[in-house]
């Protein structure tokens, strides 16, 4: 009987020490749990070429380029609950949504997280929206630096948004130059250049063009636009450059006022001397100091008032929007165009508060 209870108590006793030994051990993997629980989880997908700096330069890009379709873009990021034609784009985003790329439906990485994007997904690091216009540009970049720039204007199917690549050369190329770090050339820079080479190419090829390599710009970005009017008697579209007015497809070249030479304002002063038949179709303009307002008259036209263009932003049924109205001779009222023909019906002869009567 000794025996065997000397037995047990041995075993027992060897059975403790071995559970005292073991103790450490648990406690060592339980810190070494903590110590790993407590390490920031390393970011997963490939390192996209873009960054915070870059985020801010096509930030610029953008606020440049919308006014040069009379456009106000947004950047919609992922908190900032942007709406865009009914759709909220945060919850977009954080459904993972797809969109459809030229009617075919494509997943895709919404505004990366750390810049680190998807190796095989095109990556959208940035989404610009303007929903009074109905335009949509979303930016992708790919794991090998390709870009495109996809817009939408339709109305998104199921809430799955349908995009195309823009057409849009200055857009296209502002996104990849600042993606690989280039200095991108400003949509509005980019206009007045070609305007002004399209003016020194017309006034080489003409004896009766001022002798200057380009002509002063008249209208400026915010014109740059094809505007539309249901008001009666008029001309149901007008379109601008820097140095030119197009009514209903007729175009008519516009300079600065400063051009008239002193022969051109004696020959306007006196209709018996002969008029240059060519100078005799351009518009003489003054420009306000804001540049919203442009008044333009006849090149030899010595009496009567001019035309006149003005920009006005209003609120119409709660949204901020730009309307141009026509005006003539003592600054009468003529017309209200604006940037979609719907709301041109909408808005049909109506004259807003703060706009001149007509002379009617």
């Amino acid at each position: 009987m000794k025996l065997w209870r000397t037995t047990i108590l041995l075993t027992l006793g060897l059975a403790l020490a071995a559970c005292g030994t073991q103790q450490p051990k648990k406690a060592a993997s339980s810190s070494s749990a903590v110590s790993s629980s407590s390490k920031k989880k390393a970011p997963t997908g490939v390192k996209l070429a873009w960054n915070s700096d870059k985020a801010q330069k096509l930030d610029a890009f953008m606020n440049d380029f919308g006014p040069t379709k009379n456009q106000s873009f947004t950047r919609a990021g992922r908190k900032s609950h942007t709406k865009w034609q009914g759709l909220d784009l945060s919850k977009v985003y954080a459904a993972k949504r797809p969109i459809s790329i030229n009617d075919k439906k494509t997943s895709v990485t919404w505004l990366p997280k750390d810049n680190h994007g998807s190796k095989t997904h095109q990556n959208v690091v940035a989404v610009y929206a303007d929903d009074e216009a109905k335009v949509l540009f979303l930016f992708t970049l790919t794991a090998k630096k390709h870009t495109r720039v996809l817009i939408s204007q339709e109305v998104p199917k199921g809430n799955v948004i349908s995009t195309v690549d823009t057409t849009n050369d200055n857009v296209k190329k502002g996104f990849a130059d600042i993606a690989a770090g280039r200095p991108a050339t400003m949509t509005s820079k980019a206009v007045a250049a070609s305007a002004s080479a399209t003016s020194s190419s017309t006034a080489s090829s003409s004896s009766a063009a001022p002798a200057k390599s380009g002509h002063k710009p008249v209208f400026g970005s915010q014109f740059f636009h094809t505007w539309y009017t249901a008001d009666q008697d008029q001309s149901p579209t007008l379109s601008f450059t820097a140095n030119s007015i197009t009514e209903d497809g007729v175009s008519q070249p516009v300079y600065d006022s400063s051009e008239e030479s002193q022969s051109d304002l004696d020959i306007a002063q006196n209709a018996g001397d002969n008029p240059d038949p060519v100078r005799g179709s351009w518009g003489s303009a003054s420009e306000s100091a804001d540049g919203t307002s442009v008044a333009v008259r006849g090149w030899y036209q010595a009496n009567g008032g001019p035309a006149g263009y003005k920009i006005y932003t209003m609120n119409l049924g709660g949204q901020s929007t730009k309307v141009l109205e026509t005006s003539e001779g003592a600054g009468w009222h003529v017309a209200n165009y604006f940037l979609t023909q719907d709301l041109a019906n909408q808005y049909q002869n109506q004259i807003f508060p703060g706009e001149p009567p007509t002379a009617y």
